[in-house]
């Protein structure tokens, strides 16, 4: 048997996982169905006459994402928090990696499809409570019948703003995996230190890059992210420098695609050193 990966072994300890925590978890969704419950009753009692636009839905969507897969994070080690809890975590007959990849199953993918079901079960009902909601705002006020609002794709509502979500779910990846780091990293309040944490570390890099990058660079700004640097006031007019289409190619693509991965393989090692 392998003592870093071994596929019965981790279905052993996913369905282990899910017998221990199904109670957690399920609670969790239920309370997110009576988050999203709230601020749609909220929303019909401050704008009667148009409570769940399109805007809204998608406003309402991405804001309980990131909440609430940011907070579901940062407490799916919980157990290392306390001793026998912590002990038995450890002690259990399986690896880091299987640990790790058990977490990533449950705190991430699970985690966004489930939220996503319960998202559109609650808005397709409170979308006809809004419905009537107005109907009823607009008749009682003497305003033109309105047609009724529509359940949006909170993915691709249109054209124009399809790359921009896309980009929106790649850093709510990437931010998800810097709380689930920090539920390793933290013993007590996971989520607190983790965005403090989180907070300083984004200031000292916008720092870094500003004053200390930039005195190396010319006068001047990324007119596209890593493809077009502008440099300003030149005697000549704007010049634009076009980096390599290789390298810009491969920093897009890093920058994409590679940030969520490393954090899971700083949190393996990390996992691996885990102490109680």
């Amino acid at each position: 048997m392998n003592a870093v990966f071994d596929l019965k072994r981790w279905f052993l300890y996913l369905g282990k996982h899910w017998n221990e925590n199904k109670r957690r978890y399920l609670l969790s969704l239920a309370a997110i169905g009576g988050l999203l419950v709230l601020w749609c009753s909220f929303l019909m009692i401050v704008n009667p006459e148009n409570p769940m636009g399109l805007r809204i839905q998608i406003v309402t969507y991405y804001a309980g994402l990131f909440l609430t897969g940011c907070l579901f994070a940062s407490t799916i080690f919980n157990d290392l928090s306390e001793g026998p809890k912590g002990i038995h975590f450890l002690l259990t007959p399986a690896s880091a990696l299987e640990k790790l990849l058990t977490a990533i199953v449950f705190g991430v993918i699970l985690f966004f499809i489930s939220y996503t079901i319960v998202f559109y079960a609650f808005d397709v009902i409170m979308l006809k409570v809004a419905n009537g909601v107005m109907s009823n705002w607009l008749e009682q006020h003497h305003r033109a019948p309105r047609p009724p609002q529509e359940l949006l794709n909170v993915f691709i509502p249109d054209d124009s703003a399809k790359e921009f979500l896309f980009y929106i779910l790649l850093i709510f990846f990437a931010v998800q995996s810097i709380f689930l780091l920090g539920s390793l990293y933290f013993v007590k309040f996971q989520y607190i230190k983790t965005l403090v944490s989180g907070l300083i570390v984004f200031l000292v890099l916008v720092f870094f890059v500003h004053k200390v990058l930039g005195s190396f660079m010319p006068d001047g700004s990324f007119f596209e992210p890593f493809r077009v640097y502008k440099i300003w006031n030149t005697g000549q007019g704007d010049v634009m420098i076009l980096l390599p289409e290789w390298f810009s190619s491969i920093l897009l693509f890093l920058t994409k695609y590679a940030l969520a991965p490393c954090l899971w393989v700083v949190a393996y090692f990390r996992l691996k050193e885990k102490e109680v």
